[in-house]
């Protein structure tokens, strides 16, 4: 399945990670009825649409670096009534000055990892001045970063200077330092979906299960362990 048909099946039938990470924002009182959010990396909006009809109050804006991704994401809002995501293209580094004091919170799911350093691109979060900021990446309980880039040998669809084959992997504990020094305090879990994903026959990319001694459902790619993780940094007031 490419990006773009992973895209469109979560329209239709939100992710586990999904249903998940809705569930972590809940339960930390982020979801106010009144509140906005900004989707970074927002692809098709699939987390917007699944936040939506958890919280219909909520204002949303996903933005993407894909100007294809927001004329998708755009015209399926627009033919399904959504009147209240609104789609924009957008660069992470770059972000357009009136987006400082506007939303609540900030979310951003699979981006991070597409990074090479994370102090940057947190810092320019932290400068929209939300009340918190909440991702799903990839992340290592320890003093250690871990650059990884897949080259995918049987397609061209990825080569070496295209991000969306990054898999790096950020220590926590850098992590928690860099937001502290921009006045967050950061809540961390280790995110282990429910769900078994069998591994292709001829070893190709794509997402997998394998038990081990931290999770039945610890997940990889081709021979990249994933470890995923949900992080929440909210200001200190």
């Amino acid at each position: 399945m490419n990006h773009r048909e992973a895209f469109i099946q979560q329209l239709k039938s939100p992710y586990q990670s999904t249903i998940d990470f809705e569930k972590f924002l809940d339960k930390h009182v982020c979801l106010s009825d009144s509140g906005e959010i900004l989707d970074i990396g927002t692809g098709y909006g699939g987390f917007l649409h699944y936040l939506k009809k958890k919280h219909s109050s909520l204002r949303l804006t996903g933005i993407d670096h894909d100007r294809k991704n927001i004329e998708f994401a755009d015209a399926y809002a627009r033919e399904n009534q959504s009147n209240d995501i609104k789609f924009e293209y957008g660069d992470w580094l770059n972000m357009p000055s009136a987006y400082k004091d506007q939303f609540s919170g900030i979310v951003t799911i699979h981006t991070l990892c597409c990074f090479r350093n994370i102090e940057k691109p947190i810092c320019k979060l932290a400068e929209l001045n939300p009340d918190w900021i909440a991702m799903k990446s990839l992340f290592y309980e320890g003093p250690l970063d871990v650059l990884i880039h897949i080259r995918d040998l049987e397609s061209d669809e990825i080569q070496d200077d295209n991000h969306d084959g990054d898999f790096n992997i950020f220590s926590i504990n850098k992590t928690k330092e860099i937001f502290q020094s921009l006045g967050y305090s950061l809540i961390f879990e280790p995110f282990f979906p429910d769900i078994q994903l069998p591994r292709k026959k001829n070893g190709e990319r794509g997402t997998y299960t394998v038990k081990t001694e931290w999770s039945d459902f610890t997940q990889f790619s081709g021979p990249v362990h994933l470890p995923w993780y949900f992080i929440l940094a909210m200001k200190n007031i």
